[in-house]
């Protein structure tokens, strides 16, 4: 049953001071909320390099929260990207709740893996360099008494690049000769400089004499080369002399010739199979 009109405008008469002080004690009590919990202190505490390799990186950016009330608070969660060398490589989100502990200063660790294959040089690209630039930023959201609080945080730092495995050809030798063919034994030379191991799966390779191509072929190695150690290869290379132009069969009289070689090495890695190629050119004696 509906009352009339005039009960109707006595009840909201009686009825508006009351909601006029539940209001005002609405804000009365944010407010008060906002003077007696402080924003907590949220930054990047330090990016800590754990693996670097040929391919990528692997580190683990350590986010340090300080929460100086009395009252607890919950990370919500927070997206976060990585650019290396000013290209965009990692984007993410962390939906993991955390709880910030009141009177405390709390750690958050997020790991990330960095592959150098994703940059636009590639990863012989990365590995001209001895740095490489990283910039991480992160937007976080705490879940506090005053409401949802919006950090942004950045970082920047270096990244160390392992130098490539040494490659050289450290001599030419002549095997057989005679007036079809001569064999040519090259003495090929792979270094590690680096302080893990390298794990070589095989190698390909184009040899050519003024511009000749005179052989080119994959060869299995399978072999591990242990830290500040080096593998020795010699790689026969039958060449044809009838099918020669006879400059080159001159040259190879001689004793003295120009060479170039094309070389690509194929190694594992902690973050799967990478082929990195060498080039080489110049004069060798017999």
């Amino acid at each position: 049953m509906i009352a009339p009109r005039g009960v109707r405008l006595n009840r909201a008469r009686y009825l508006l001071p009351t909601i006029f002080v539940l209001a005002l004690a609405g804000v009365g009590c944010a407010s008060l909320a906002k003077k007696i919990f402080d924003p907590p202190q949220v930054g990047v505490d330090r990016i800590e390099i754990k693996n670097v390799a040929l391919t990528g990186t692997e580190f683990i950016v350590h986010i340090k929260i300080v929460n100086p009330n009395s009252v607890g608070a919950t990370l919500k969660s927070f997206q976060y990207v990585c650019d290396i060398d000013g290209e965009r490589i990692v984007e993410g989100v962390r939906s993991e709740k955390t709880q910030v502990l009141a009177n405390d200063t709390s750690f958050i660790e997020l790991p990330v893996t960095v592959l150098y294959s994703g940059l636009r040089s590639g990863i012989k690209g990365a590995l001209t360099k001895k740095t490489l630039p990283l910039h991480f930023e992160a937007k976080l959201v705490l879940d506090s008494p005053i409401g949802d609080l919006k950090f942004d945080i950045k970082e920047d730092q270096d990244i160390p690049v392992p130098d490539r495995p040494r490659f050289d050809l450290q001599k030419v030798e002549l095997g057989e000769f005679n007036i079809s063919s001569a064999t040519l034994l090259l003495h090929i030379k792979i270094s590690n400089n680096h302080d893990f191991e390298l794990d070589i799966r095989k190698f390909r390779y184009e040899f050519s004499l003024q511009d000749n191509l005179i052989s080119a072929a994959d060869v299995t190695v399978e072999k591990l080369v242990s830290l500040d150690k080096a593998m020795t290869v010699v790689l026969p290379i039958n060449v044809k002399l009838l099918g020669l132009k006879r400059s080159v069969v001159d040259m190879l009289q001689s004793g003295v010739f120009k060479y170039s070689m094309k070389f690509d090495l194929d190694l594992n890695t902690h973050f799967g199979p990478v082929t990195l190629p060498y080039e080489r050119d110049g004069m060798s004696a017999l």
